[in-house]
């Protein structure tokens, strides 16, 4: 197909032209495409300068068999201006066409809304959608190879196959994704992406609570299961290099709710724990300076939950670390500092029972001194087992004893018989 763009950022010049031919040859094509019984191109290369100028639409080869834009083919005929305002790419295309494919474009081509035909046609903005996923988008729909150059397009991509439910387009885009997700843009892949998951998301959290198959034609189900494999993917490589993900800027970009997911989840490979609280102190910072709050210890403490807070596990660092970190960023109370250290430095006096009974129901009934990581689960697993083996094995060696116990037992009985009854032979 050949695309009807104009980026208006570009002083109007089209971002794919076509050579230019006379219009013989032109009209000689057309005519050997109709003997042929060749399809006609779908969308067309409109020059901007003949945009507005119905005398001059006959020129251009729209989708008419023999060169000429037909009276029903007008009526066809819509215009998409994609992007924000001066920086568009246009589109004309068939309404019935992408009708046939997407039942959104149905509803706003061919819908009680949609625009009247006119001449030239009529124009639909999309101002709020990405002009390379569009892009995309239009090709995928008229059966044109999809081809992603960066991860920043093929994650827009992502997000209109999802608002235009396309499960087909949103398997493209999750395969590619999956194939170039790395330490350095697992943000932005991330972000935004469990409420395309929907519930689903929860079996990445909670393993253990399958998610059920979608129905058929379920097309919003379908991209939910192609997003639910992404967003693992995702938590998985956060889980080997939280060191890397926890400095960057976007993480303050993410919603309160990812936030909360990734800094709870056990299987984190981090053995600082200094910079997950560091990297919630400016989450929390930005998220003031978002509502127009001044990013006070008190404000910063509102932004994120005692359940987000000590999910940090205070307990593992050092004394130096967490009195110049937490402690001295104001976030904990001193009462919570104070209990802390004393946890960090294993002081069990009389005076610190009141804190101890307080911290049973307050938020320091949060806090976990249990090391993250993956690697702790394994080593807990095979400990158990190791656990296991030692036991079998010292019920086995029991065993033996018994039995070996038993059989002296049951010799010795034998030999008393023996010796009462060679006594009473002879006597």
């Amino acid at each position: 197909m050949t695309f009807a763009m104009i980026d208006d950022g570009d002083n109007g010049q089209c971002a794919r032209s076509r050579p230019e031919r006379p219009r013989e040859k032109i009209r000689e094509g057309l005519r050997q495409r109709r003997t042929s019984g060749k399809s006609h191109p779908l969308l067309i290369q409109l020059p901007k300068n003949l945009a507005n100028k119905s005398d001059s639409m006959a020129e251009i080869p729209l989708i008419s068999d023999v060169g000429v834009m037909a009276t029903n083919d007008q009526d066809n005929m819509v215009m998409l201006e994609v992007g924000p305002h001066r920086d568009t790419w246009r589109y004309c295309v068939e309404r019935q066409r992408l009708a046939e494919r997407s039942e959104w474009f149905r509803a706003m081509l061919l819908g009680p809304l949609a625009p009247p035909p006119s001449t030239p046609p009529p124009t639909v903005r999309l101002e709020h959608v990405e002009k390379r996923a569009f892009d995309h988008l239009l090709r995928h729909l008229h059966d044109e190879p999809v081809n992603f150059q960066s991860v920043t397009t093929a994650r827009a991509t992502l997000d209109i196959a999802h608002q235009y439910l396309c499960p087909q387009l949103a398997r493209l885009a999750v395969k590619y994704l999956e194939a170039n997700l790395t330490s350095s843009n697992v943000l932005e892949v991330l972000q935004g992406l469990s409420l395309y998951a929907g519930s689903m998301a929860s079996s990445i959290s909670k393993p253990e609570t399958p998610s059920a198959p979608p129905a058929p034609g379920d097309e919003a189900g379908e991209i939910a299961m192609a997003c639910v494999s992404l967003l693992g993917a995702c938590m998985t490589l956060i889980d080997s290099d939280p060191l890397t993900v926890f400095r960057q800027e976007r993480f303050e970009e993410l919603a309160r709710d990812e936030v909360a997911d990734i800094a709870g989840r056990d299987s984190l490979e981090l053995k600082q724990e200094g910079v997950l609280f560091t990297a919630l102190d400016r989450w929390a910072a930005s998220e003031c300076r978002r509502r127009g709050i001044e990013p006070t210890p008190c404000g910063k403490r509102t932004m994120l939950t005692d359940e987000i807070w000590f999910s940090v596990r205070y307990t593992l660092m050092t004394d130096k670390e967490f009195i110049e970190g937490p402690m001295a960023s104001g976030v904990l109370t001193s009462k919570e500092s104070a209990f802390i250290v004393s946890k960090i430095l294993g002081h069990h006096h009389d005076r610190l029972q009141q804190q101890q009974q307080d911290a049973t129901t307050g938020p320091l009934s949060r806090l976990c001194s249990v090391p993250r990581g993956s690697s702790t689960s394994v080593h807990r697993k095979l400990k158990k087992q190791k656990n296991g083996k030692s036991e079998r094995e010292e019920n086995r060696k029991n065993r033996k004893k018994e039995c070996a116990s038993q059989g002296q037992r049951a010799c010795a009985s034998l030999g008393n018989c023996l010796v009462r009854v060679l006594a009473c032979v002879f006597d």
